[in-house]
């Protein structure tokens, strides 16, 4: 009787996984998606080149506001595209490509994991990198950041398995290698291929290996050109020489090299951004140092740092530049998981305990200072941190590893349940530019442009989303006097401090319509 209850629990052990990181995936990725209008200034600005290429039925050239727009390659707006016809423009068809990208990445490392090291290992894998607070936040973000990680995740999981498979199996496991670099290429353009490349360089010359690339079928490469080469070579015929000068010179390579687009920090500004993005399991890696490295250990470790270099010798940085090595340190950190308690390891766990007394400190008293506002009482949060970090300190002192994991698995799902519901909504009023949506539906026509005075970039590209275009910015008090010189009243919005200085403009009167949590709406005309 117990046999036949084994064979019944081994038979249903995979579909019941499966179901598992489906349910965890909905949960952390899909869930309230789009409960929020979108948020900085990228999503709203992607989102409106998705929707004018649905409307345009022109798949080739990305364009904002009907003029060739050649930041990034087109895969986001493709997939956003999809997105908003199947459900419909706006935030959750937008978000679908990197919700999706996401739970691809967590069913990849899964399989990956299972076939490497276990079904244990890969079921883990696959949860660490789901909780892990950069991705699943990025999951939920309208950006080219998540669709470039899968690209390299399947890449890095196909590498390893072929690495470790033999005869045609080999062959068909690097052929889906190069096709991950062609969607990489598709997703934010050449460094699809650089990363992936200096790592594996790394990789053969740290085991002195120079001549192993040769058994890793380069003779499949031309499917990186057949899949990414179509598009750029449309799109250069399509457009002429202002794409590839645009593209490469402009968004990649000054992007490294200049300051032209405004993202300056420190060489080790990736150091408290790799923590934010790995956060809770990065101190894992603490006790993995006791592990014996292996040759996939090795790439692993190569695949993580190689874009941390590479990247902090950039001028230009920003968080998601290193969204992809979250993958490589999940799969560390998971196999961490699975061993016994350790000297390390307490370290580790407490450290983690921590920076949950940090993040209570600083973001429930301090939140002013530090210009972050989580729209939660102060209190609340550092309670919760505290009770966190007292649960975390327990553990690392008595428990195993494995009650870590699970620990950190809930905690996650927790909050991000709890701010799904609770917390997100509240950024709409004063972080986003939907509430306008509805609101300017009563005040101006369809075809009329609102103005926004002095505006920030989120705002700007926010309403020209949601008016469909109808939005422009007013630089300054003189071009104000300008368009009220030429048209009896022009429909404005400010946030506060942006209203105080337009109540100052000689020639300008205001009437105040309408105010949404920190902006106001007002009609600008000459006084009678």
């Amino acid at each position: 009787m117990l046999d036949v209850q084994r064979e019944a629990i081994r038979r249903y052990q995979n579909p019941l996984t499966l179901v598992l990181l489906a349910v965890v995936c909905y949960l952390l990725f899909f869930h309230a998606l789009g409960s929020v209008g979108f948020l900085g200034p990228d999503e709203p600005r992607y989102s409106s080149i998705a929707r004018e290429m649905l409307r345009s039925r022109d798949f080739i050239t990305p364009r904002l506001n009907g003029e060739p727009w050649f930041e990034k390659p087109v895969l986001m707006y493709w997939g956003a595209a999809l997105g908003d016809a199947i459900f419909g423009a706006g935030e959750f068809g937008s978000r679908f490509p990197s919700a999706f990208s996401a739970t691809f990445c967590v069913f990849c490392l899964y399989f990956c994991g299972r076939r490497l090291w276990g079904q244990s290992a890969g079921l883990i894998c696959a949860l660490v990198l789901a909780s892990s607070v950069g991705f699943f936040a990025f999951s939920r973000a309208a950006s080219m950041d998540m669709l470039l990680t899968a690209s390299l995740t399947v890449a890095l999981c196909s590498f390893l398995v072929a690495n470790n498979a033999a005869g045609r199996s080999r062959r068909r496991w690097f052929c889906a290698f190069y096709a991950a670099l062609g969607f990489g290429a598709l997703a934010k353009g050449p460094i699809a291929f650089v990363l992936p490349g200096l790592s594996l360089l790394g990789f053969l010359l740290s085991r002195r290996r120079l001549n192993e690339w040769k058994t890793w079928h380069p003779g499949c490469a031309w499917i990186i050109a057949a899949i990414a080469g179509p598009w750029y070579v449309v799109c250069t015929l399509a457009n002429g020489a202002s794409f590839p000068r645009e593209f490469f010179l402009n968004h990649n390579l000054q992007r490294f090299t200049t300051n032209m687009f405004g993202h300056p920090h420190p060489f080790y500004f990736y150091l408290p951004v790799l923590l934010m993005l790995t956060f809770p399991w990065t101190f894992l890696l603490i006790s993995a140092v006791r592990r014996k490295f292996d040759a996939n250990d090795a790439l692993l470790l190569w695949w993580i740092g190689i874009p941390l270099v590479f990247f902090s010798f950039s001028v230009s940085k920003l968080p998601g530049y290193i969204l992809p090595v979250v993958p490589p340190i999940a799969i560390l950190c998971a196999r961490e998981l699975l061993r016994g308690p350790s000297r390390l390891f307490r370290i580790g766990t407490l450290i983690e305990a921590g920076t949950m007394i940090f993040i209570g400190i600083g973001f429930g008293f301090f939140g002013s200072m530090i210009s972050v506002n989580p729209h939660v009482d102060g209190i609340l949060i550092a309670s919760t941190a505290f009770i966190l970090a007292a649960v975390l300190i327990v553990i690392g002192l008595w428990l195993k590893p494995a009650v870590l994991g699970v620990f950190n698995l809930i905690a996650i799902l927790s909050l991000v349940l709890f701010g799904s519901i609770l917390i997100l909504p509240r950024f709409n009023a004063t972080d986003t530019m939907r509430p306008w949506a509805a609101a300017l539906t009563d005040l101006a026509r369809p075809d009329q442009i609102v103005y926004l005075y002095k505006p920030q970039r989120w705002e700007e590209y926010g309403l020209q989303f949601y008016r469909f275009g109808k939005a422009a910015a007013i630089r300054s008090g003189d071009q104000l006097m300008n368009l009220t010189a030429n048209s009896p009243e022009v429909l404005c919005i400010a946030d506060n401090d942006a209203l105080d200085e337009v109540a100052h403009i000689a020639n300008v009167d205001m009437k105040i319509v309408l105010a949404l949590g920190n902006q106001t709406a007002f009609l600008a005309r000459r006084p009678k």
